[in-house]
């Protein structure tokens, strides 16, 4: 472990990555790879990444969302990747868009929500930027998606998806758009604001 201590005396404790092995529940930190026999396989080991966690407004099912893949939205200023105040994004469960967000004030803002260390499960996909019905209106929405092996997303499931109550930040409502879940958007979008 590593102590860093700043100007102001503030202390930054550094700790070393922790892995988890896929056949064991349980966290362990290992220090030194020890060579495995040549007859067992080598287990595999994924590391913990910091996680969205949302409840859906509808069922209350839990949705999670990998933040650095989304462009770390909800961290600290200087690791923003891209500048919203809350996300849109469908829950399996129940078919059901919602906007999500853990800035207090914000439409979409529940004190549930939270980040947390969850295993490299689906990356999010950034169907597209959504727009309110109010002109003067700056604030976009991205639309991020749970793609993967286990959901494939494909045009047809986008058509059963629900748009009741969508809104932005600011409360106006988000009308329904086309969208095609095997395009991925980067992250930057070239218009920019209205």
């Amino acid at each position: 472990m590593n102590l860093l201590r700043d100007e102001h005396g503030y202390v930054l404790v550094l700790r070393k990555p922790r892995f988890i092995f896929s056949d064991e529940t349980a966290e362990a930190e290992t220090t030194a790879p020890q060579p495995a026999p040549a007859a067992a396989a080598q287990p595999v080991i994924r590391c913990s990444v910091p996680h969205c966690c949302f409840y859906c407004s509808w069922c209350g099912q839990e949705i999670m969302l990998q933040h650095d893949r989304m462009g770390s939205p909800f961290g600290f200023p200087d690791a923003r990747k891209i500048d919203i105040r809350s996300v849109a994004t469908l829950c399996f469960a129940c078919k059901h868009l919602g906007t999500y967000s853990m800035f207090r004030g914000c439409r979409g803002f529940d004190t549930r929500h939270k980040i947390v260390q969850v295993q490299t499960s689906t990356d999010p996909v950034l169907l597209t930027w959504l727009h309110c019905v109010e002109s003067s209106c700056t604030a976009r929405v991205p639309l991020f998606v749970n793609g993967g092996q286990e959901r494939p997303l494909e045009e047809a499931n986008a058509s059963e998806w629900l748009w009741d109550d969508l809104t932005c930040a600011s409360g106006h409502r988000i009308l329904p758009a086309i969208v095609d879940p095997t395009l991925r958007l980067p992250l930057r979008s070239k218009s920019g604001l209205r």
